[in-house]
């Protein structure tokens, strides 16, 4: 195809001045054939109202509730896929794109049928070139996962594409034929890991996720908040074993995980005084032994 049909997916919750930014970056996209399709999750501070009125041609889908990343996003991608997409470029709203970001991430998308998914480089908004995310890897034996190349300045050591075990979630664009062989983005883990598990899926059916270093985006993420809250702490903590026993990663290793990993850390939390963060880590990990997935009343 010369110029593949892509539906830019946006999710809001809360967030109105940066998804008005984000919009505004993807008026200046010279990418010819895309159109924006942003699912409001239920915000009250007027996201919505904000898009109708400064971007009236972006199409507007509000859930009238928090969904969470995974549902939020599938709901889009639905509709994308009911509506001709030929490709589906998942984009948080606190991101600001190069214009010629897409066209990059088009081209690399289609030059091989075994891939299902292209990343760009994401690099810090504040520090624009200092590196973010370029994917990551996981070692099938421990379960340990890593971002690649983050926190390293852009000296333009990446110039090649390579493979990657994830794309990040903040920018991925995704093949309609992946989608309709590999499905969506799992609603049960709610927040955190979505990206991962849809990657590994696509991966175990022979398909591969591949990092663009030419297409770069910006993201407004700090540095110093890891983690931003007892809620991002609790999705992480309990996904994180839910993606590894879905995936068969680490087996045999998740109680020790469990025990070791997060026992240790919720008694330094406690210890340091930090009793509702050391709480929040087991209850994530009883959680996850008793079944209970999806969204959470923390």
């Amino acid at each position: 195809m010369k110029s593949p049909r892509v539906a830019v997916i946006i999710l809001t919750w809360n967030g109105k001045e940066d998804a008005l930014e984000c919009l505004k970056s993807l008026r200046q996209v010279t990418y010819p054939n895309f159109w924006t399709v942003v699912v409001d999750n239920g915000s009250s501070d007027g996201t919505g109202d904000a898009v109708r009125a400064s971007y009236p041609e972006v199409e507007l889908i509000e859930t009238g509730e928090n969904l969470g990343f995974a549902a939020g996003n599938n709901v889009g991608i639905e509709h994308a896929l009911r509506n001709g997409a030929d490709a589906v470029l998942l984009l948080n709203n606190d991101t600001a794109v190069d214009p010629e970001f897409l066209s990059l991430l088009v081209q690399s998308l289609y030059r091989s049928d075994d891939i299902a998914a292209v990343s760009p480089l994401i690099y810090y908004y504040d520090q624009p070139d200092v590196i973010w995310a370029a994917g990551g890897k996981i070692d099938r034996k421990t379960g340990i996962s890593y971002q690649l190349h983050i926190d390293e300045r852009d000296t333009g050591q990446l110039t090649e594409e390579f493979d990657v075990d994830y794309g990040v979630g903040a920018a991925l664009l995704i093949r309609r034929e992946a989608l309709e062989t590999i499905g969506l983005l799992d609603p049960r883990t709610f927040l955190y890991y979505e990206e991962s598990d849809w990657c590994f899926r696509a991966k175990e059916a022979g398909l591969r996720t591949v990092i663009v270093p030419s297409s770069k985006i910006w993201h407004k993420v700090s540095r110093s908040i890891s983690p931003g809250s007892n809620t991002q702490l609790y999705y992480f903590c309990r996904n994180r074993l839910y993606f590894l026993k879905k995936h068969g990663i680490g087996k045999g290793r998740l109680l020790h995980l469990s025990l070791t990993h997060f026992g240790r850390m919720a008694a330094a939390m406690a210890v340091r005084g930090d009793k509702k963060a050391s709480h929040t880590v087991l209850r994530a990990v009883c959680d996850f032994y008793r079944g209970k997935m999806g969204k959470a009343r923390l």
